[in-house]
């Protein structure tokens, strides 16, 4: 008798029946189920596909592997914007930044495109004659790495484009939609009373001289270097982090995409969280500024603020507003465009899988009170949009 047909004894009970089974003959092509309970009753194809998942990310927290992300977990901090005049773009600028530091050889990878808008052309009887008008895109990559002891270093490396740009026609519609006046101080004419998509760069001390006329322009901007240092624990709290950052002069100062010397700075960051959804920021530095070449009037010393909120309604998505404000990177000898350079900003970010974190935002000047709040805004570009990705291998 084959094995496949061999009657089999079963004792159920007192009475000790006796059950002839005879089994279908076992097939090369059906594969039999394990026994209940058994690690290997799930057939093969899917325990391969589960393995492909998770290492692909999928499967945990709603089919993204989001929480593998450390951004899932904690706070994503500010958007890294700052006033982005063109003269401020000449020299160090401390990104806003949340205090923590990434762990030994841990890397973070960014991605960031900002489109600046500038128009500012005040009264010259306000001293010089000022005007500001043109647009600049800049896109920046960053590398970050943590090399112990609670350090981590970042380079960044911009790439910049002035030039008459798109927004112009976009903006006018924008400030009539929102009701902004058309006849402000920063350009009293108004943006109708004038061409668009100008690119212009110009400034003319009292007496007539001209010091700086500048067009359309395209090159490397002014690499960054920063060491950072946390302070704190790794608190939920409270944090604190030191970063002292250097400027290489790798921008072209004739056409001012640099100042064509080094800067060396020291910025303080902190975090504070107000409760479970509510996380406050505030950077203070201050930065000794080289030589500008071919920018006169530029100042020694500067000067860096920066406040932020971060609202956290979940653990993907996060709400910032956040004002930063700087001393003079150069003076003009006009009033009204030497006043408090300060930005407010609007942001949003969230995260997208595992390692990617992406960003937007807004940043307004004076416009969006009517120039009666210097504190929350006031000499900068006029408007500026930023998007980036943050990448967490």
């Amino acid at each position: 008798m084959a094995a496949s047909e061999k009657k089999i004894k079963i004792n159920s009970g007192p009475g000790r029946r006796r059950i002839a089974l005879h089994p279908r003959p076992v097939s090369s092509s059906v594969v039999p189920l394990a026994p209940r309970g058994s690690r290997w009753r799930r057939p093969a194809w899917r325990s391969l596909a589960s393995g492909l998942a998770r290492r692909a990310g999928v499967g945990r927290a709603g089919g993204q592997g989001f929480a593998d992300n450390p951004a899932y977990h904690e706070a994503r901090g500010p958007i890294p914007i700052r006033d982005a005049r063109p003269y401020n773009l000449l020299f160090l600028q401390f990104p806003p930044e949340s205090p923590v530091v990434l762990t030994p050889r841990a890397n973070g990878f960014g991605l960031q495109l900002d489109l600046i808008n500038n128009l500012l052309r005040p009264r010259p009887r306000q001293g010089a004659t000022v005007i500001e008008d043109n647009e600049m895109q800049r896109l920046a990559f960053s590398w970050r790495r943590g090399i112990g002891r609670g350090v981590e270093v970042s380079v960044t490396v911009p790439v910049l484009w002035r030039n008459g740009g798109a927004l112009d026609g976009i903006l006018s519609k924008w400030h009539r939609f929102f009701g902004f006046s058309t006849t402000l101080p920063d350009d009293p004419g108004g943006r109708d009373s004038r061409s668009e998509y100008q690119s212009r760069l110009f400034l003319a001390d009292a007496q007539g001289n001209v010091l700086i006329r500048q067009g359309n322009a395209f090159g490397l901007g002014e690499t960054r270097v920063i060491l950072k240092h946390g302070l704190t624990g790794r608190s939920r709290r409270f944090g604190l982090a030191a970063r002292l950052g250097l400027k290489l002069p790798t921008g072209n100062p004739v056409l001012l995409l640099g100042s064509g010397s080094f800067d060396l700075g020291l910025s303080l960051d902190a975090r504070y969280t107000l409760g479970r959804k509510i996380i406050a920021y505030a950077n203070f530095g201050g930065v000794l500024m080289g030589r500008a070449t071919y920018a006169p009037g530029a100042r020694p010393t500067m000067l860096q603020t920066f406040v932020g909120l971060e609202y956290r309604p979940n653990n993907r998505d996060s709400f910032l507003f956040q004002i930063d404000g700087n001393g003079l990177a150069l003076r003009t000898g006009n009033a009204f465009a030497d006043g408090s350079q300060v930005t407010a900003t609007f942001g949003y970010k969230r995260v997208l899988d595992r390692h990617l974190v992406g960003f937007a935002s807004f940043s307004e000047n004076g416009d969006i009170s009517n120039y009666s709040l210097p504190q929350l805004s006031n000499i900068g570009p006029d408007i500026t949009f930023s998007t980036g990705l943050e990448w967490h291998p």
